[in-house]
């Protein structure tokens, strides 16, 4: 027996592919509802063969595991050098009159520390997909909520969209930094389903966990790092058609940490591309840049190929306990764009613009900037370029 994920559409809406597993789907009509659904059953051989009969059964794949994105650190930049809102200026959220009031947001991530006073005043709606509870003993979760929405701590600013007052906190993560990939993708759904404006997530599917766990269960080392490559493969066809599902209708738009994976502080040659989920069709990826000496620059850990970039070196925000951290990553980039996006969506609904996933992505994409960044960068280092909020003066 083998634990699997089943994307099923209740409703009839999506065509089944004539070839399980590896043709695309399509809308019966360009206005056809979504009606997605993630099941995960454990299943033998012959049960596997039997589901993929079954007409609602758009596709499936093994379970995998995910991991956090984790924080980096890096030997030339101390926490005590860090400084204070530096990000926040250079995504421009120091001179908008955007806050972020009356948008809806969710952090899929490792819970949050709700008694933290960054938070107070925000209603958290929450949701536990581990199983231990939305507590935050990791503090990644905490760290991200601080950046997007965060009120002042002792005169430091630490929030982008200090107006939103609603924050979805969905656990996809446990205190270990680890996950399923079902988990994952059952609270995208939830999030979608609540109607949420923005997701953002750090985390990517872990083909070398999925790889040792099969090994613990008796195969062979090249049998199991085929069927992690599959399990891998097949959880990005899943999601990505779920996303395909969500954004037929309206979709939150989905913003996704694009990895640290990369080591350009040994050497230029050690990088990567995207990770998935993040690497995935309908999601934005984001990739960390931080001060260099030429002006800002990608982050040496940030993987290359983002859709843009935010800042993601030295980011001070919550940490447990009701204090404040620095760290590094592209989750905290990430956190940026998500507070920079939540920003833009109050600003378009005030200019009576339809806010959808297309659309707002399309108005970050579209109002990036380049100046600042080290010349010479290109799509592979910076994307579209480095996000930047609505423009306007303050009083």
């Amino acid at each position: 027996m083998s634990r699997f994920i089943v994307l099923r559409d209740r409703a009839d809406n999506w065509r089944r592919p004539s070839v399980p597993l590896s043709a695309s789907v399509a809308p019966r009509a360009p206005e056809a509802a979504s009606d997605p659904l993630i099941e995960s059953v454990d299943l033998s051989p012959a049960e596997l063969r039997d589901l993929v009969r079954d007409p609602t059964c758009l596709t499936v794949a093994p379970v995998m595991p995910t991991r956090i994105v984790n924080p980096e650190p890096l030997d030339d930049l101390r926490a005590e050098d860090a400084v204070p809102g530096w990000g926040l200026h250079a995504v421009g959220a120091d001179w908008t009159n955007a806050t972020g009031h009356g948008v809806r947001l969710a952090l899929l991530d490792t819970g949050i520390d709700r008694k933290h006073p960054a938070f107070a005043g925000v209603r958290l709606i929450t949701k536990d997909f581990v199983g231990t509870g939305v507590g935050d003993a990791n503090g990644h979760g905490t760290h991200m909520a601080g950046t997007i929405l965060g009120r002042d701590l002792g005169g430091t600013r630490i929030g982008v969209a200090r107006g939103i007052e609603d924050l979805f906190v969905v656990k996809t993560l446990a205190d270990n930094g680890m996950g399923r990939s079902d988990g994952f993708m059952q609270a995208v759904l939830w999030a979608a389903g609540a109607e949420v404006d923005i997701a953002v997530f750090a985390l990517s599917f872990d083909i070398a966990a999925q790889v040792e766990a099969l090994t613990a269960e008796g195969y062979p080392r090249v049998q199991a790092n085929t069927a992690a490559v599959n399990a891998y493969r097949g959880n990005l066809r899943i999601f990505e058609l779920v996303m395909q599902m969500i954004c037929a209708a309206k979709g939150p738009l989905l913003l996704g940490a694009i990895g640290n994976d990369s080591l350009r502080v040994i050497s230029p040659d050690f990088e990567t591309g995207p990770a998935a989920p993040a690497a995935a069709r309908h999601v934005l990826a984001v990739g960390a840049c931080g001060p260099g000496p030429e002006g800002l620059e990608p982050a040496v850990f940030s993987n290359a190929g983002p859709a843009l970039v935010a800042p993601g070196v030295g980011i001070i925000s919550a940490s447990l306990g009701g204090g404040l951290r620095s760290l590094n990553g592209s989750s905290m980039a990430a956190a940026h764009a998500a507070g920079v996006a939540a920003l833009w969506v109050e600003q378009m609904r005030g200019e009576g613009e339809r806010v959808t996933a297309q659309s707002l992505a399309a108005k970050l994409i579209g109002t990036v900037t380049r100046q600042g960044l080290v010349p010479g960068q290109t799509v592979l280092d910076c994307g579209h370029g480095l996000i930047q909020a609505p423009k306007g003066q303050l009083d």
